[in-house]
């Protein structure tokens, strides 16, 4: 954890998405534990839109509005005064995803890790992001 005033981490899409589908358990046990001990989690509003976007079933779009609703979730807008930051960093380290530089852009603004897959993580630490690995 960061050793900001305020502790927390920041979702990539995939973290995003496990805690939608409880696919490995770990993001919702993380929120709980997280809640527990007053941290926050940071979700840029372009990693829970991509997310969406890949969730079909009903009860997984549920459940994405459920966690992003709990208490625990900061949800971080795309400000327009981002955008070329975003653009910079996404073509140099995303192949163009906004997404994934608009969660790098938080790690750096708040000092916290992302969660990210191991395909991803690369992504992160060369664009100056500490990333941790999704199970």
């Amino acid at each position: 954890m960061s050793t900001s005033a305020v502790a927390g981490l920041v979702l990539d899409v995939p973290a995003l998405i496990d805690a939608a589908t409880g696919r490995t358990e770990y993001m919702r046990a993380l929120l709980a534990v997280m809640t527990q001990q007053g941290y926050t989690i940071a979700v840029p509003s372009t990693v829970r839109a991509r997310a969406a976007g890949q969730l079909t079933a009903p009860a997984q779009l549920a459940e994405l509005d459920w966690f992003c609703a709990s208490g625990t979730v900061l949800e971080i807008p795309l400000a327009a005064a981002d955008a070329a930051e975003i653009d910079y960093l996404a073509k140099d380290h995303f192949a163009g995803e906004a997404a994934a530089a608009h969660a790098v852009l938080a790690t750096r603004r708040r000092g916290w890790p992302v969660i990210a897959t191991s395909e991803r993580a690369p992504g992160f630490r060369a664009a100056g992001a500490a990333a941790e690995l999704l199970p």
